[in-house]
C-alpha cells in the first residue's frame, strides 16, 4: 500500500451515477461527527495549486479571464457576497453567476469562495467541517460503495482520504482559484480501506505524527454502525488531518450492490483514486 496520490485504478471507473439516477435527489448528508482535528504543518509547495501558487498572480475576472490591466476601467470588481470572485464588467458577472453550457454558476459556489477567502486559506473550525463534509459528499456515491465492500472483504476498518490538495482547494465546488485562475494541478483523492492494525504497521510508520490521532481513530472504529456510518480519516496536503464518522449515503443496501457491482471485480483491492474534477 503506497500513501501519496500516485496509484491509479487498474480500470476507468464507471459511472455510478448513471446507475443510481433514482436516488441522485438524495440530499447530501448532514450527521457527520468529527472527533478530532489537528494541523501537522506540512510545507506548502506552488506545484499543487495550493495557496503559494497564488501569491503572484493577479485576479482575472472569473468568467472571461482577462486582468485589470486588460479592460478600459483598469480594475476589476467583486461580488457584493463573497468579496472573491472578481469581474471586468455587470455583464461578464451575471453570466458567471447563473451558470450553464455545463459550467457551474457562482451562485452554486459563492459560499464556498466565502469560506476560503481571498487567500485560499480556511480558518474556523466550522467552516473546515462544511469543507470537509463538502469533499465526502461529492465522492459518497464512489467512496461508500468502496468502503463497504472492503469492509466486507477485510473486515473492520475506516476509509483513509489523502490527496495532494489543500482542504481549501479540494473544497472549491470548481477548479478555480480565488483569483480566478485556473488551479495547476488535477484535483484528487487517493482512498484506501485500513484495519487498524495497517495503521499501525503503514501510515505511523510511514508519519509517526500520524500517531496523535490513534485514541480517536481507534474509537471511531469501534463504534460506528456499519448499517448507516464508516469510519474516516483524512490527510491533506496542507497538513489537515480528520478524524470521524460519516453517515452512509447512498444506503447500506445500495453501498452493497454498488460495491459488487464496481470493485467486486477486484478493481479497487488496493487504492482507489477519483479525479474530483470528472465526477
Amino acid at each position: 500500500m503506497t500513501t501519496s496520490c500516485t496509484n491509479e485504478p487498474s480500470q476507468p471507473i464507471p459511472n455510478v451515477l448513471d446507475s443510481v439516477a433514482d436516488v441522485t435527489a438524495a440530499k447530501s448528508p448532514t450527521a457527520f461527527r468529527w472527533s478530532q482535528v489537528i494541523e501537522l504543518g506540512y510545507v506548502e509547495d506552488s506545484g499543487g495549486g495550493n495557496v503559494a501558487s497564488i501569491d503572484n498572480d493577479d485576479p482575472v475576472c472569473f468568467h472571461c479571464g482577462k486582468a485589470a490591466n486588460e479592460v478600459e476601467s483598469s480594475k476589476l470588481s467583486k461580488c457584493s457576497r463573497c468579496q472573491v470572485a472578481s469581474y471586468c464588467s455587470r455583464k461578464c458577472q451575471v453570466t458567471n453567476w447563473k451558470g450553464g453550457d455545463g459550467k457551474v454558476g457562482h451562485k452554486h459556489s459563492c459560499a464556498a469562495y466565502k469560506r476560503v477567502g481571498d487567500d485560499m486559506m480556511i480558518i474556523f473550525g466550522d467552516d473546515k467541517d462544511s469543507a470537509r463534509q463538502d469533499i465526502l459528499s461529492r465522492i459518497r456515491f464512489y467512496a461508500y460503495p468502496y468502503s463497504v465492500h472492503k469492509a466486507s472483504t477485510t473486515g473492520r476498518g475506516f476509509l483513509f482520504v489523502q490527496s495532494n490538495t489543500s482542504l481549501a482547494v479540494l473544497s472549491l465546488p470548481v477548479p478555480i482559484l480565488s483569483n480566478g485562475r485556473r488551479c495547476r494541478a488535477q484535483r484528487s483523492v487517493l482512498l484506501h480501506w485500513l484495519t487498524m492494525k495497517e495503521y499501525d504497521s503503514e501510515v505511523c510508520m510511514d508519519d509517526f505524527e500520524m500517531a496523535g490521532v490513534r485514541n480517536e481513530l481507534k474509537a471511531a472504529v469501534e463504534t460506528y454502525d456499519e448499517k448507516v456510518e464508516v469510519a474516516v480519516l483524512m490527510r491533506l496536503r496542507c497538513g489537515h488531518v480528520a478524524v470521524g464518522i460519516a453517515p452512509l449515503v447512498p444506503d447500506f443496501n445500495l453501498c452493497v450492490m454498488l460495491g459488487k457491482e464496481y470493485y467486486g471485480s477486484g478493481q479497487g483491492d488496493d487504492a482507489l483514486q477519483l479525479n474530483i474534477d470528472d465526477m
